[in-house]
């Protein structure tokens, strides 16, 4: 049961990737990260109080729980919320497993660096792969925004803007983010369990991105409510991905080991490649699948050697 859970999570995530690049065409990065978590953080309490875990939260030193709602601020309120933006600019072909390789790539040197871990064939050739699968991704990038040119002027109409250098440094500042908010929160968590660490990390990063949101972009942050269908829709983004598919990894990593459950949750990118073809209406081309695959296999690389 563990590795189904596991897939199914990878599945849940892919379907959530998809549901924020649709969304962030018509949404504020900062109001549809600060919702989507406000929407987890409501059903949260629920889930600890069924699992019998609160008292941990309550055992817990004040240092700790600062330093799990840092890692939720720097996780979640600054790495979702710029996630979020790259996914509208550069398309979840090229966002989902660029970040992801980025983030798996970086946590493992943060562990050599910071924790003495060695270093192994494993991250040499996961190194090699991630940086196969991003030329592969950038080409089909640039690729496609050609074939949009020319279409474009055959119809009289002004050429597609291009992504720009700031577009892609995106990519590898989602990943420090990310990476640094893990190795963050491996040094403060103590012996909390994964539900009461989620209790505490992810209401941080929604009051963090709210209180932002509200002081500089109110405007932004009433706008979904007026649709309850886009409201709707940022809801079960955050139950399905932040609450739903991240209880779903943990219950993988307890019943399958931390090994498979690693391997499984890289398979998301790839779940991702067809559904951003059938509900985004984004190209299927042979480097996009090839730069996919790649940043898929670089990713089981540093996971698993």
């Amino acid at each position: 049961m563990g590795e189904i859970a596991g897939l199914i999570a990878a599945f849940t995530w892919s379907c959530t990737s998809v549901m924020l690049a649709s969304l962030s065409a018509r949404t504020s990065p900062v109001a549809l990260s600060a919702l989507r978590l406000g929407a987890a953080t409501l059903a949260l309490p629920i889930v600890l109080l069924v699992s019998g875990t609160a008292s941990q939260i309550g055992d817990a030193s004040m240092l700790t729980i600062l330093g799990i709602a840092g890692s939720g601020f720097l996780g979640y309120g600054l790495g979702d919320t710029v996630y979020i933006r790259a996914l509208n600019v550069l398309g979840i072909q090229i966002t989902f497993p660029m970040t992801m390789a980025f983030f798996i790539g970086l946590t493992v040197l943060g562990g050599i660096v910071l924790l003495d871990e060695p270093v192994t064939i494993g991250l040499l050739g996961g190194a090699i792969l991630v940086a196969l699968g991003a030329s592969l991704l950038f080409s089909s990038s640039k690729r496609r925004t050609a074939a949009a040119d020319i279409e474009a002027r055959a119809r009289g109409l002004a050429p597609s803007v291009r992504p720009g250098w700031a577009a892609w440094a995106l990519l590898p500042l989602v990943g420090i983010f990310w990476a640094v908010a893990t190795l963050w929160l491996s040094a403060s968590k103590g012996d909390l369990s994964a539900i009461a660490v989620g209790t505490i990390r992810t209401p941080a990063g929604a009051v963090a991105l709210l209180t932002f949101g509200m002081i500089t972009q109110p405007g932004s942050m009433r706008a979904p409510f007026a649709d309850r269908m886009h409201i709707g829709t940022i809801v079960v983004a955050g139950l399905l991905g932040t609450l739903f598919g991240s209880l779903l990894y943990v219950y993988s990593v307890v019943e399958a080991g931390a090994a498979k459950a690693a391997v499984l949750s890289a398979t998301a990118p790839l779940m991702a490649l067809p559904l951003g073809v059938i509900f985004l209406g984004e190209p299927f081309t042979r480097r996009s699948v090839g730069g996919t695959a790649a940043c898929v296999g670089g990713i089981l690389l540093l996971t698993i050697l």
